[in-house]
């Protein structure tokens, strides 16, 4: 496309000095910066840039001097992107780098003194995802000479994961999204360039996927919790419809799924799936959360695990649910996978279940947790199970609201039993050997004596309790014609 006239004078300008030691390309953008009433503005450069290949474009110079004004200004941000496609790849990662040291002093040293000023560090983010963004423009370009591509990227994923680190305590929920984006075409791009590298060995190339693997499993370790993708709630809405309460799957939520995605596929470039990432998890700490993400976003056609190979992250998802971390991602991996093969333990996870289903401020959740403690109690052996509910149903559990709800999980277990032909102690004498004295009495046993107190009884959680145990008498009464 043809410059407009004004134009074609600027690149007349930009073209080679004869004057040594002067650099038109950064005067004219020091003037742009420095003169909003300049004849050309940044807009106007890049333009020409982009149109050109005979400008010379001095990185170590420009990259500062845009980096200055990077996001707030537009076209210094568009003229830094061109930069780092066009300029020397040598130059743009030295530069950059020293850019990225800076930067993570300065998320450094927000994380200690301003923490309060959410803005501050929101911007701090943002430029590191451009940063990030910046990289995959230029990593793609370069040129081996005496490094290796293992040395020349190990460089590099050093100070991007400590910046990373960062800047996910300085992350909402929007930027930390945008960070892990960046950071999949960064990975993307890097393991490209260590595929093609024709003077590196096969082993070389398998320490760099293996560290670019680190990279990804690191980040998501950290800013993994940003996803939030509702697949749990989506996954309730489509299997059990009558059980959910309203659709939260917005906008936001499939915002969420396209991250992931991305991961998904920055882990498939790394030779990573669900059975390498299930040994991986055996680490522990942050690597076993982040395979967790990566697990239940996992497309569940593609070889996932069944419930039995997932109790090895027991131990993990225990933890989560009982800090309230990642979840959505928890939720799902049992719901979907109630009904494979296996057992639980439970003492593992349906307790950290039923806690949520209790204690959780979000209705929403705390339905999801409830239908995953319904799935999850009919993998529990029946002698296990009778034994959990005895918990569930006791007076010294600190949720009353669960001890109500316990009562339609034994209703449902024990008509299961009793359909069943096979011989099953919730369809037993045992049944009410165990749980008589939660199911078939008031709580205190004196509840109806002499200082009954209407009012108060009305507002206890002991009516609904009664009113369940009640129905599930009766609906016992009804199905259980022999009397078992």
């Amino acid at each position: 496309m043809a410059l407009e006239p004004r134009l074609v004078e600027l690149a007349a300008k930009l073209g080679p000095s004869t004057t040594p030691d002067e650099d038109p390309v950064l005067n004219i953008v020091t003037a742009a910066l420095d003169d909003q009433q300049a004849k050309w503005n940044l807009e106007d450069i890049n333009a020409v840039v982009l149109s050109s290949e005979d400008i010379q474009l001095n990185a170590l110079d420009l990259c500062p001097c845009l980096w200055q004004h990077v996001l707030e200004n537009e076209g210094a941000t568009r003229l830094l992107n061109t930069i780092s496609i066009k300029a020397s790849s040598k130059e743009c990662i030295i530069t950059l780098q020293e850019i990225q040291e800076t930067l993570s002093t300065n998320l450094s040293l927000w994380a200690q003194d301003d923490q309060e000023d959410e803005e501050a560090g929101h911007r701090l983010v943002e430029k590191l995802s451009f940063l990030l963004q910046l990289y995959s423009n230029i990593i793609p370009r370069m040129v081996l000479r005496k490094k290796g591509p293992l040395e020349t990227l190990g460089q590099l994923i050093k100070g991007i994961s400590t910046a990373l680190r960062l800047g996910s305590a300085a992350a909402n929920k929007g930027h930390g999204r945008k960070l892990l984006e960046s950071l999949s075409e960064f990975i993307v791009g890097a393991n490209r360039w260590v595929k093609a590298s024709s003077s590196a060995s096969d082993n070389e190339k398998n320490d760099c996927i293996d560290l670019l693997a680190t990279l990804l499993l690191n980040s998501l370790a950290t800013c993994g919790s940003y996803i939030q993708a509702n697949i749990a709630e989506l996954y309730l809405e489509n299997h059990f419809p009558r059980r959910y309460l309203h659709s939260s799957v917005d906008s936001e939520s499939l915002q969420g799924q396209e991250v992931a995605s991305l991961m998904i596929e920055s882990a498939k470039e790394l030779k990573l799936r669900p059975k390498s990432l299930l040994k991986l998890a055996s680490q522990g700490g942050g690597i076993a959360l982040a395979c967790i993400v990566l697990i239940a976003h996992w497309p569940i056609e593609e070889d996932t695990p069944e419930l039995q190979q997932l109790s090895q992250l027991g131990p993990q998802i225990e933890f989560l649910l009982q800090s309230s971390s990642l979840v959505d991602e928890c939720m799902f991996l049992l719901m979907s996978r109630a009904n494979t093969q296996g057992e639980l333990e439970v003492d593992t996870l349906a307790s950290a279940v039923a806690a949520l289903a209790s204690s959780s401020p979000n209705p929403v959740q705390r339905n999801t947790a409830f239908v995953t403690l319904s799935l999850l109690v009919k993998k529990i052996p029946p002698p296990a199970r009778l034994a959990f509910f005895s918990e569930l149903l006791s007076n010294e559990n600190p949720f009353p609201q669960m001890r109500v709800a316990a009562v339609g999980l034994v209703k449902e277990s024990v008509l299961e039993a009793l359909a069943s032909p096979e011989k099953n102690i919730l369809a037993s004498n045992a049944l009410f050997g165990q749980l008589g004295r939660f199911l078939l009495r008031p709580d205190p046993l004196d509840l109806f004596g002499g200082r009954f107190d209407p009012k108060e009884f009305l507002t206890s959680s002991e009516p609904p309790r009664l009113i369940e145990c009640l129905g599930f008498y009766y609906t016992l009464l009804q199905r259980d014609t022999s009397n078992k």
